[in-house]
């Protein structure tokens, strides 16, 4: 089981740069997600964002030297910007370093083609 933290709390820990990375792509998936919810997880070491139709859609991965923002279901987006890496079966990600530019036109396209894609019908979007 997965213990649920304060996503501040997971990024305590980390440089003011991944702190602000985070920062800004926490307030990107709350922009395009206002009806989502925000967990921490230590486990993952994540801030996971749940979606009331689409389930978990997205995460906030920080590491020491970069912050990966994961989609669970990113085989099924289109990428025409070729910002995603990896290359497991299920998840895809952005990975992005101090300094890098957020891409949030496209993450914006993005989170809310994964909202679609997964949104069950007869649940409230």
């Amino acid at each position: 089981m997965r213990k649920e933290v304060t996503p501040d709390s997971i990024l305590a820990d980390h440089s003011p740069a991944i702190r602000d990375l985070c920062s800004q792509l926490r307030a990107l998936a709350r922009e395009v997600m206002p009806n989502a919810t925000e967990h921490g997880y230590s486990g993952w070491h994540a801030i996971a964002f749940r979606h009331p139709a689409a389930g978990y859609v997205c995460g906030i991965f920080p590491f020491a030297e970069s912050v990966r923002f994961l989609f669970e279901h990113g085989v099924q987006l289109h990428d025409p910007e070729g910002i995603f890496t990896g290359g497991g079966k299920q998840t895809r990600y952005i990975e992005l370093k101090p300094g890098d530019s957020v891409p949030n036109d496209a993450l914006r396209i993005l989170i809310a083609e994964a909202i679609a894609l997964r949104s069950k019908p007869g649940k409230r979007k």
